[in-house]
């Protein structure tokens, strides 16, 4: 993966920037009187979403269309730290994000405010205060974004999918929305060999990344097995269409 420290720490300047003035605008939107806060800090967070994209330079393809007629469960592989910044662009969603987050300078805050929910997954009363998050806003009409192998993984295909956002959405009739991201170099996949602050340098530093963000159709089910089935199965076969003129999966990798 080439790059050089310049391009790093300029695009590192206007991503900055960004993210303050997307901090600013959902902190004065707090005074905005009437009920369409939310709607309007998701339109903020879309377009601090999409900044990121210009400035590192992402040639993104997107594949299917994002339903907005009522609220659902988003769920999807992950490859990268970064792929929220990807997939908040496009999907209109209250991402689950990691505790550490809300810490961030400026960031944090911001996200906060936006919706997001922080989980310590190390906490047992922290993800019970997640899953009442979660049943929470869905209760309020409000689409939620998860990615459910719980860490980014640089496997060929999905890991393990975790059950929890499936039992609510199956308890409460939350259609699930399934989508799939995927990178052109295989580079781009965070395997935690390297901190997560050299992973997210690379991106900052290189000319340009190729990614893929596909969404397919809702699943209804009855029970969070039936969904959680549905979905990983399609985000494994939209992987292998994702990837097939990028050199495809090999036999065993498809077995993996």
């Amino acid at each position: 993966m080439s790059g050089n420290k310049f391009r790093g720490y300029y695009r590192l300047f206007f991503i900055t920037l960004a993210t303050i003035m997307a901090w600013l605008s959902v902190t004065l939107l707090g005074l905005w009187p009437g009920k369409n806060r939310y709607k309007l800090r998701l339109k903020v967070r879309k377009l601090w979403s999409r900044s990121f994209v210009f400035f590192l330079n992402y040639k993104l393809e997107m594949r299917g269309t994002v339903p907005m007629d009522r609220n659902y469960l988003f769920v999807g592989n992950h490859r990268s730290s970064l792929d929220p910044f990807v997939c908040l662009g496009y999907l209109e969603a209250n991402p689950v994000s990691r505790a550490d987050v809300r810490n961030y300078p400026f960031l944090g805050k911001g996200a906060e405010l936006s919706g997001i929910i922080f989980l310590n997954k190390e906490s047992k009363s922290s993800r019970s205060a997640t899953k009442e998050a979660i049943a929470k806003a869905f209760q309020e009409g409000k689409s939620i974004m998860i990615y459910p192998e719980g860490k980014t993984n640089a496997k060929p295909l999905t890991s393990t999918f975790q059950k929890g956002s499936f039992d609510i959405a199956a308890e409460l009739g939350i259609p699930v929305v399934p989508f799939a991201i995927e990178y052109k170099s295989t580079d781009d996949y965070w395997d935690h060999s390297i901190t997560m602050a050299e992973h997210y340098f690379r991106y900052l530093a290189k000319p340009r990344t190729y990614v893929r963000l596909s969404v397919g159709q809702p699943f209804t089910g009855d029970t969070a097995f039936t969904l959680l089935r549905q979905s990983q199965q399609w985000v494994n076969d939209e992987i292998v269409r994702l990837r097939a003129d990028w050199g495809g999966l090999k036999p065993e990798e498809l077995s993996a």
